[in-house]
């Protein structure tokens, strides 16, 4: 959906915006679920890595876009981390890890390809001017 979803609104808003906001947006729900009856270490936990990819995004967005594709993966990886609270005990439905986790690589790997994409053009197009 947000693949289909980038491409519908890319006549609107840049695919490095779209995938910035999708970084934001899924670096919060775990946000989310921690304030739902979790320790406050849970909390903590959960929004420093919420505002780190935050920052990412923003770095991203302004200087190195591959950066808010890696980003992306990275909450893949994240979301498996809370896979039966093996590895960190916030509070989640037990669908969510695996489901976030295939979500999150196949757009992660989708934004990386069109960065990537986008990134020979812009090269080709220099090496023309030169």
């Amino acid at each position: 959906m947000i693949i289909v979803l980038s491409r519908l609104l890319s006549k609107y808003f840049t695919t490095k915006l779209f995938a910035a906001t999708i970084l934001v947006a899924i670096a919060f729900i775990y946000v989310g679920f921690a304030l739902k009856d979790n320790p406050a270490s849970l909390i903590i936990l959960e929004a420093g890595i919420a505002l780190t990819l935050y920052f990412v995004a923003i770095i991203g967005y302004t200087r190195n876009n591959l950066l808010i594709a890696y980003g992306i993966i990275f909450h893949g990886v994240w979301d498996i981390f809370h896979y039966q609270g093996v590895f960190i005990g916030t509070e989640i439905p037990d669908y969510w890890p695996s489901f976030c986790f295939i979500i999150d690589v196949i757009d992660g790997v989708y934004f990386l390809m069109i960065f990537f994409k986008s990134r020979q053009i812009a090269h080709r197009t220099i090496d023309r001017i030169n």
